[in-house]
């Protein structure tokens, strides 16, 4: 396995955020709609849910006394 070093990270980051810039610039007319917010937070949703589902159930059940004794 490669071990990246943190210059080569940094450069592939910032490689990849001017390519970002070049390509948001050449297509100033595409606007976020508001539907993208929507579809945002529906997918963050829909993750939430995911990593739910893989934790193990006693994370999801709440710790209640049978019988009522102290908390």
């Amino acid at each position: 396995m490669h071990a990246f070093s943190h210059a080569e990270i940094h450069a592939t980051r910032t490689a990849e955020a001017a390519a970002w810039r070049r390509a948001r610039e050449a297509a100033p007319h595409l606007r976020p709609l508001p539907s993208c917010a929507l579809r945002n937070r529906l997918g963050e949703a829909l993750i939430v849910v995911g990593i739910r589902l893989i934790q193990p159930a006693h994370l999801h059940r709440r710790i209640t006394r049978p019988y009522g004794g102290a908390a």
